[in-house]
């Protein structure tokens, strides 16, 4: 397959994404002077540079294979195609990658609205340029350290195989609870929202009962302000101890997603602070913010 076995696609993939994860820890170290775990997933490991560089690779076996039979030796030439191809295929498995993360969990892990040239945030010139440079230094330094064997002799097949085997028990463990997550952070981000609202509709009903407007916020409750979940019926008789107790609720919910920082919701967002949610803007910034105030106090 495009020059490559079965063995070395599974090893390349996780020795690239390994690397890719040393990679991005070391970015935030150098540039936020921290040192997090900066992975998707909780270990070790960032599967889109594993599918990116086996992609690379099989990209590039396909440019020399093709100048090869056109009896093309320019070495400055094969650099040059090996960079246009690289940079367009891993700008492409970029875009997908975001695009998948935003659709499937309504977030959006890195934004590039503010840099110029970019599409949707989710890709950029800048940065699909970089990506094509350190594609090229991978390409020419690093993948010849592997080229013979994805683990360069050391490992006898047999035993390969069988770490093979270990590590992608982990690997597909470790994506499994990173998707069920993400999906108990929406559970809950969709709970905190759904309290915010009640809570919001709660104190403009009482404020105009107060006021004297006892029946113009009866009928507003009455048209569907409130969220179904939370019966219109209930929020009729709001009282202020009917807000207290929601409120209390509100920040039980926030306080059980920021618990841990090293495993679960905690550590994603230590690991991408810049993360924005798409659908529960709010609720997402009151996580987000417990979650720096707790990190700021530990520092």
């Amino acid at each position: 397959m495009f020059g490559l076995t079965l063995y070395q696609v599974l090893w390349y993939f996780l020795e690239y994404a390994f690397i890719g994860w040393i990679i991005e820890v070391l970015y935030h170290a150098v540039c936020k002077g921290q040192i997090v775990n900066r992975g998707f997933l909780n270990g070790p490991i960032c599967p889109v540079y594993g599918v990116g560089m086996v992609g690379v690779i099989a990209i590039t076996n396909m440019i020399n294979s093709e100048l090869d039979k056109r009896g093309i030796d320019s070495n400055s030439l094969r650099l040059l195609f090996i960079f246009l191809g690289g940079t367009v295929f891993a700008t492409v498995i970029e875009l997908i990658a975001g695009w998948a993360l935003d659709k499937l969990f309504h977030a959006r892990w890195w934004d590039y609205t503010s840099l110029p040239f970019n599409v949707g945030g989710y890709i950029c010139l800048e940065f699909s340029i970089l990506w094509g440079l350190g594609i090229l230094f991978v390409v020419q330094i690093v993948h010849p350290l592997l080229a013979i064997e994805p683990t360069h002799g050391l490992i006898q097949r047999t035993a390969g195989i069988v770490l093979l085997v270990i590590f992608y028990i982990f690997f597909i463990a470790d994506l499994t609870a990173t998707v069920f997550t993400m999906i108990g952070i929406n559970k809950k981000l969709a709970k905190i929202n759904e309290i915010s609202e009640a809570i919001h509709e709660g104190s403009d009903f009482l404020t105009d009962k107060v006021g004297g407007n006892a029946y113009k916020a009866t009928v507003k409750l009455q048209e569907g302000a409130v969220q179904a979940s939370l019966a219109k019926a209930e929020m009729r008789d709001m009282t202020e101890d009917r807000i207290k107790e929601l409120k209390e609720t509100r920040t039980r919910l926030i306080e059980e997603l920021t618990r841990h920082r090293h495993i679960g919701a905690g550590r994603l967002i230590m690991a991408f602070p810049e993360a924005k949610h798409t659908r529960y803007q709010d609720a997402f910034k009151a996580f987000m913010d417990r979650a720096r105030t707790k990190r700021s106090k530990k520092v």
